[in-house]
């Protein structure tokens, strides 16, 4: 098959904007086709947008609020899509598939519950091209967690025959894909480390008391100083010691728990920047201990994400980790803002071959599973 083009679409658990991926695609013959980046646009949500969907994360809703969201979440993604086209002279009708995650606003898999928003029929209407949406609820159906779904990707793109790697994203959350040497994908294992920059951005928020919406590069908590003590503490938390398969969100480390770490630094009587050094150090313990049950050196880590943006969180990593020297993605010519939109339109083009892309050992569904749900453009039915 010729080279085609599919375009990702990712909004993550931060729920700071749009991630856009146009990617080209070219089958060679395995389960595994080629997979680049062409294009990537970043459209980032407006402050009252935000809280809009912050306030779908209540325990209570209106239902129109949340049609509303689904709605004009749609309408953003065709915006971002009809930029990726315009600035690579490319038509509706060259794009194969439009691969959306949706913006996830409830993930109990324990339920067997997982709920991403955004309209497929209106970004497929909008757009002409055909969406693959819903890709967790096959995992979750099948017994797994609908989480983390990366790890396919991951393999897909940075397998070695030679040497283990270990893929760190750090988003909202941060989850780690370990690839053994040589592996097949059955010899692959993922899953959700624990809080990444949900948690970081949450504390920022509270100790500026709004005024900041994130610690850019880390520099407020670059000034100061850890508390060992309240780290070891939180260290304790059930997720983190709970074993794999398993999957985390805003159910576990969202505002009631940001609000929980604050009243225990207040009781410590830590400054802004203390506040925001220790929560820095029990994120990369978080991370460190992960790693560490999953795998021994000698590894590569490849990490993506923004929290790599964070200077002081990846020195408190690199420390916990005995100086482990780390890459970006960006040397495998696969930018880390842009992983979790390539993975998607990857995913997207996987639905249409009919293969399934989950890791049942990762996500521990009992069986392999194709993951989305197809919404043809309009006219068209298959």
């Amino acid at each position: 098959m010729a080279t085609s083009w599919a375009i990702g679409l990712m909004t993550g658990t931060s729920a700071d904007g749009i991630d856009a991926a146009l990617v080209s695609i070219e089958e060679n013959g395995t389960l595994w086709p080629t997979c680049q980046l062409v294009g990537f646009d970043y459209h980032p949500f407006t402050e009252v947008q935000r809280q809009d969907i912050f306030s779908l994360f209540q325990s209570t809703v209106s239902l129109k609020q949340l049609g509303q969201v689904h709605t004009w979440l749609a309408r953003e993604c065709a915006q971002s899509v009809q930029r990726l086209l315009e600035a690579y002279g490319l038509e509706a009708q060259d794009i194969r598939a439009v691969g959306f995650h949706g913006q996830t606003i409830a993930h109990y898999p324990e339920m067997g519950f997982t709920l991403q928003i955004g309209d497929p029929a209106l970004l497929a209407a909008l757009t002409d091209i055909p969406v693959i949406s819903n890709f967790r609820s096959s995992d979750v159906a099948a017994g797994g967690q609908g989480a983390p779904l990366v790890p396919y990707f991951d393999y897909a793109m940075f397998r070695s025959p030679a040497r283990s790697r270990v893929l760190l994203n750090i988003g909202g959350i941060a989850n780690i894909t370990v690839i053994p040497p040589n592996a097949e994908i059955q010899d692959v294992m993922g899953f959700d480390t624990g809080p990444g920059n949900m948690l970081l951005d949450g504390i920022m928020v509270l100790v500026s008391q709004g005024t900041y919406q994130f610690d850019d590069k880390g520099h407020y908590a670059a000034l100061g100083q850890a508390d060992l003590t309240l780290v070891k503490q939180w260290m304790n938390h059930p997720y983190l010691k709970q074993k794999a398969p398993k999957s985390a969100g805003r159910e576990q480390f969202g505002r009631d728990y940001c609000s929980q770490l604050m009243g225990d630094m207040k009781a410590h009587d830590l400054s802004q920047e203390d506040s925001l050094r220790t929560v820095c150090a029990f994120i990369a313990e978080s991370i460190a201990q992960a790693i560490k049950e999953q795998v021994s050196w000698p590894y590569d880590l490849i990490v993506s994400g923004g929290g790599v943006h964070n200077e002081t969180l990846m020195a408190e990593l690199s420390k916990r980790l005995g100086g482990v020297k780390w890459q970006h993605t960006d040397a495998f010519k696969i930018p880390g803002d842009a992983t979790e939109a390539m993975a998607f339109a990857y995913f997207a083009w996987q639905f249409l071959e009919g293969r399934p892309t989950n890791i049942p050992q990762v996500t521990g569904a009992k069986m392999p599973a194709l993951l989305g749900s197809l919404t043809p453009r309009p006219g068209h039915f298959v």
